[in-house]
This record gives structure tokens, sequence and C-alpha cells, in this order.
């Protein structure tokens, strides 16, 4: 049986089309049941915001290409500075969820030693339930959102 290999690079103009699928891949599933043809515009606008919001609240935020096996599954985006790191976002495609890719590349995250923030939509039991798995804390809550962070005392 071979090992898999989860791995990050950083993420290049090239990487663009890539990107944008995992985004609307993600986005997708916010919206069962509406056709093709009314889905596509929403979410070009959503992925427009997206990046707008991004560049304005993380100006330094560094986005990596996932690797599962040399394959790109999926994006990772950090906002650092210093010792601390913000969790901007995470994002791994439909056919590669469930393999423990996300948690792979948040734990070697936390290996680093650093210490992590996120925001995390506090309806989102699944992406909670890897967060504190991995011993991320509720910190704050606010607008429908939860602050989460490691090295928390409980």
């Amino acid at each position: 049986m071979a090992l898999r290999t989860v791995e990050l690079r950083p993420a290049t103009d090239a990487d663009a089309a890539f990107l944008e699928r995992v985004f609307l891949d993600v986005r997708r599933d916010e919206f069962p049941g509406v056709p093709e043809s009314e889905l596509a515009p929403i979410l070009a606008l959503q992925l427009r915001a997206h990046t707008a919001e991004l560049t304005a609240r993380h100006p330094r935020a560094e986005t990596s290409i996932i690797l599962d096996g040399g394959e790109p599954v999926g994006t990772v985006t950090v906002d650092r500075d210093g010792s601390r790191m913000h969790l901007v976002d995470i994002a791994v495609l439909a056919e590669h969820r469930g393999r423990g890719v996300a948690s792979t590349v948040l734990s070697g995250l936390i290996d680093d030693g650093e210490h992590i923030t996120l925001s995390v939509w506090a309806l989102n039991a699944g992406a909670r339930r890897l967060y504190e798995r991995l011993g991320f804390a509720v910190v704050a809550e606010q607008f429908g959102y939860v602050l989460m962070a490691t090295g928390v005392d409980g």
C-alpha cells in the first residue's frame, strides 16, 4: 500500500482556474436545487465579492494549493503576523473530502507551533467538529460566526 502525501505549494497566477473551481465547488452546495443556468451568475458574483473581501481584510494573506499525492485537491489561505496565524479559508474539492486532507493540513500548521485563529459560520457543524477535534476552542461569537483559536485554556 502506498502512503499518501499531502503537501502545500504556493498558488500562482497560473492557478486561477483551479482556485475558481474550488470556490465554485464549495459554494455550489449552498444552493441545492437551483438550476445551473441561474446558479452560475450568482456564484460568479460571490467569487468577485469573496476575492475583494479577501484582498481588503487580509492583504498579507497567502494562498497555497493543497496537493494529495501530487494532485491538486484544495486550497488553504492564511494570514501570518509574526508567530500568529489566522486561517482565512480552507477548502477541499467534494470528491476528495472525508479522506483526512484538511485534517492533515491543519495538523501540519498546528505542529509548526503557531497560534492559530479562525472564524467559522456557527451553523457549520462539520467544520466546527473538525476544528474542535484538532484542539481549537471557541473564544467569541458574533453575527452568526464563532472565533476559534488554538492554545486556549479551557
